[in-house]
């Protein structure tokens, strides 16, 4: 795989490289947190400032897209308030801006406890060509995976025999408690104030 100057128009690469700058993170992230935002939900987005060493949560979404310019972070995400409580949280992660190798999709479903019930995630790996979608239930501080599928990155279609793939190690989160932004859930009015920052743990 060409890493210098090489833009393959329509595969996997055009899409890491396209999406590499912040418009394309914007794009990606708003168009996954909107997509499970019902129209009676209120939708908060937030994003890590590992600069500054700290999470912060905006209720307008030009601000927090200001903000990701400004910080150029790779996590970013949004909170959907249903009837006043957090019923879902989508995290949107990446590595490194300049290297563009993967990007992961979690979407965490939480039922009127504010427990975690469900994670929905989507692992696009450039190396490989493939799009790894996983599905866990969780209970009791458990997560159980329920589905697996792959796909190819370039075509979208479904691999019957997906080659093995070298994918980043990631946890999933059973509590919301595990979050490093867990913080932010707890801050009165996350969803009428401008900005509200917590500092990494």
């Amino acid at each position: 795989m060409k890493r210098s100057g090489e833009v393959r128009r329509g595969t996997a690469v055009d899409f890491f490289r396209a999406r590499r700058g912040f418009a394309g993170l914007l794009f990606l992230v708003v168009a996954s947190s909107l997509a499970f935002a019902q129209a009676n939900n209120t939708e908060v987005r937030f994003l890590h400032d590992s600069g500054k060493k700290e999470w912060c949560a905006f209720s307008k979404a030009a601000a927090w897209t200001a903000s990701v310019d400004e910080s150029q972070s790779t996590t970013v995400g949004a909170l959907i308030f249903s009837n006043g409580h957090v019923s879902q949280i989508g995290v949107t992660t990446e590595n490194d801006l300049s290297a563009g190798d993967w990007i992961v999709y979690d979407r965490y479903f939480l039922d009127d406890r504010g427990q975690i019930t469900k994670l929905s995630r989507l692992i696009n790996v450039l190396p490989g060509n493939q799009s790894v979608s996983e599905t866990y239930s969780i209970s009791g501080g458990k997560a159980i995976k329920t589905v697996t599928t792959a796909k190819d990155l370039d075509s979208g279609k479904p691999l019957a025999s997906p080659r093995p793939l070298w994918r980043p190690i990631l946890s999933v989160k059973t509590a919301t408690k595990d979050f490093p932004f867990s913080a932010l859930l707890g801050l009165p009015d996350l969803t009428t104030t401008a900005k509200s920052c917590v500092a990494d743990p």
